[in-house]
């Protein structure tokens, strides 16, 4: 009782200590909007020339040329179009790019949402010359685009001409079947009578901002921003300039650049693709996914952290943006060039990002256990499509059928437990026999597990197995934008704490005292042996797992309902396997050691028990030249003492030195103990 009361004090202590704490800063300098045009040019210049030196300020051609100067426009105009179900987009006339994304509450995601696109809208463009600076004198910003709208409102177009016969038309429209895709087409034509030179385009992959959670010191909100990308070609041999030669772990040719890795400039380091796939901006559960209708080369994708401030005076949203630029080249007298993309803004929906092809289900992230994550997801969606659209129930049956495949495994696990557990006096004292000598022990245990057709490890295999599921579980449930919204009893959002009060600003949570009083009441159930035979580091071992639920306590408490309701019903399952497993191994002769291997274990135990010799005796039977194995022979014992003692008569130590004769006597005076013990020994087993 004294343990558990000591537990819940350091437990109070951790969640005080953890609630203490500020939410980290991790960006002591963030660009803010009206600097964000600017963000990318000077760090650019500098990461092309690291990869290119041969590339200098004398070799770059900047054209001399001005189209038009910087405009003052009218008040921004926005247009709400290409609306379905699932979302609509509003686009802006200074750009022809989208400032918003309103996702709307329909099948499988369970709450509305709005992608702002603050900064640069997402999708406009605007042009940069090889080192990557942006050229504003080949068209201002703002730009005032006239549109022109289908009668369906499916469609729209965007069209700008410069003074210089430079001409922009940017058209958007969306197909009646498709959920929150939607295709874009930007159409440059010169039509002057000179050559234009407009190098490279920039398109703006827009910006996401973290989605405002409950305080979790475990799980911080900014590692769910990033700019990410799938390269479908070789790397490109000048540094570590693409996924395949960054030994990121989620894979060669993609690569998702968080916003605490973009250093204290707020910037990454500009990554070059050899053959660009698709690019992407995302928080936790929603993704800005540009997708080229044919795989680019020579792509720059460049990042950088943006603050929105809140209505409330110094509460600043961390959020991140992006930008992917491509070549366009010389472009000649009455010469056009079109570049059409399919853009994905919505959800992380694994199932629907899977439908599109091309790779975009990696926008998930699943991480190394994808091949655990990816039919997890799978199962989830379609139970949730049997249980009447509840992702609650849908987790209970999930965990339940992961329980249902492994328990053949788990029941063998109990049956070598409960074998092993009887066999725990006879290994205690090999390893006795054997101290000191830790490849014979190996040895001597391996062979005795053989004898008695033990396998050791089984108990293993049901922890090594679970570990990967329940870490592929963890990556599927934090990123799964489905739960997002999503009630569950009396949850209000599987993707958040399952929180039914708040007190002081802390969050009060149910289900995580669940989850550890059903982990409590499994380990009673499956106690650890503390038989007289276990080393005191065995001791201490028992003594931290029984604490190893509370500690589960601090890690999940603040993580999201869907975690802890899986990891909850997984110890609900485990308890009644256990209960029937106990109650079939009382009538399962398989599980139970059979008469014969008790009366080995009992020959076992004596001869063991007739080899064991202590430390003491050990030393005394080397010191009289004896074995140390078997029985001792009274009559050997006799005369290796009397010619051991002859070298120690009178008539020899006078011939030795005062050194030399101090030593012998303390050499005689040992063998004489030693003949002493082993003679009581002898005398007492007589």
């Amino acid at each position: 009782m004294k343990n558990y009361i000591l537990g819940f004090i350091f437990l109070f202590l951790a969640f005080y200590l953890i609630m203490q704490q500020e939410p980290p800063r991790e960006f002591e300098s963030v660009p803010k909007f009206e600097d964000f045009n600017e963000s990318f040019s000077s760090d650019q210049t500098l990461s092309f020339k690291s990869a290119n030196p041969s590339i200098t300020d004398e070799n770059v051609s900047v054209p001399s040329e001005n189209f038009d100067s910087i405009i003052n426009l009218s008040e921004e105009s926005l247009e709400e179009v290409l609306g379905n179900e699932h979302s609509s987009l509003v686009f802006s006339n200074h750009t022809g790019g989208i400032r918003e994304i309103k996702i709307n509450e329909h099948d499988r995601l369970s709450k509305e949402f709005s992608m702002k696109q603050e900064g640069d809208p997402f999708l406009s463009i605007s042009f940069e010359d090889v080192n990557g600076n942006a050229q504003k004198n080949k068209i201002p910003d703002p730009r005032g685009f006239k549109a022109q709208i289908s009668s369906d409102r499916n469609k729209i177009t965007y069209r700008w001409n410069s003074k210089q016969n430079l001409s922009i038309e940017r058209v958007f429209w969306r197909k009646s079947n498709e959920s929150y895709v939607f295709h874009h087409q930007t159409k440059i034509s010169n039509l002057g009578k000179q050559p234009l030179n407009l190098e490279r385009m920039r398109l703006h992959l827009g910006s996401a901002f973290q989605i405002p959670r409950m305080y979790n010191p475990f799980d911080n909100a900014s590692t769910y921003l990033n700019v990410g990308y799938f390269n479908a070609g070789p790397a490109i041999p000048e540094g570590c300039s693409c996924a395949y030669c960054s030994g990121r772990i989620d894979g060669e040719a993609d690569e998702f650049i968080q916003v605490n890795e973009m250093g204290a400039s707020g910037k990454m380091v500009t990554r070059y693709l050899s053959q660009a796939r698709w690019a992407c901006v995302n928080n936790q559960f929603f993704v800005n996914l540009v997708r080229p209708n044919k795989d680019m080369a020579d792509v720059r994708i460049y990042g950088s952290t943006l603050q929105r401030n809140d209505s409330t005076e110094g509460a600043e949203i961390l959020g991140v943006t992006g930008a992917m630029s491509f070549p366009v080249g010389l472009l000649s007298p009455g010469e056009s060039k079109s570049y059409e993309f399919a853009i994905y803004s919505g959800p992380k929906d694994y199932m629907g990002l899977k439908s599109l092809g091309g790779e975009q289900k990696k926008v998930m992230q699943f991480g190394i256990f994808w091949w655990i994550s990816e039919p997890l997801s799978w199962a989830l969606n379609y139970l949730r499509d049997l249980l009447f659209g509840s992702y609650g129930f849908g987790i209970i049956v999930l965990t339940i059928l992961v329980k249902l495949l492994l328990w053949p495994l788990t029941a063998q696990a109990t049956r070598s437990q409960k074998k092993m557990q009887a066999l725990q006096g006879p290994m205690a004292k090999l390893r006795e026999k054997h101290k000191g000598n830790s490849q014979k022990v190996n040895q001597e245990m391996m062979k005795f597990y053989k004898e008695h057709k033990v396998n050791p490890f089984a108990g293993c295999w049901p922890i090594l197995i679970q570990i990967p599921i329940f870490l592929g579980m963890f990556w599927m449930l934090r990123s799964a934008s489905e739960l997002y919204g999503q009630g569950f009893l009396w949850a209000h959002d599987l993707s958040e704490q399952d929180n039914i009060s708040t007190i002081q600003g802390f969050s009060l949570n149910l289900l995580p005292i669940f989850m550890v009083a059903t982990q409590w009441y499994q380990m009673r159930l499956n106690p650890m042996q503390m038989g007289p035979e276990m080393s005191e580091a065995q001791r201490l071992n028992a003594k931290m797992m029984r604490f190893m639920p509370f500690m589960f306590l601090v890690f999940l408490y603040f993580f999201s309902s869907a975690l802890v309701l899986y990891w909850t019903i997984q110890n609900l399952m485990t308890i009644l396997q256990t209960l029937i497993t106990k109650t079939k191994l009382e009538n399962d002769p398989k599980s139970k050691i059979s008469p014969n291997d008790e009366i080995k274990l009992e020959n076992d135990e004596k001869l063991l028990e007739a080899n064991t010799i202590s430390e003491e005796e050990r030393k005394n039977r080397n010191l009289l030249g004896l074995k140390i194995k078997g029985s001792i022979n009274r009559k050997v014992l006799e005369e290796n003492y009397k010619t051991r003692m002859r070298n120690y008569e009178e008539s020899k130590l006078e011939t030795m030195s005062a050194s030399k004769r101090r030593t012998s006597l303390q050499k005689k005076e040992r063998l004489q103990k030693a003949y002493d013990y082993l003679k009581a020994l002898l005398n007492k087993e007589s």
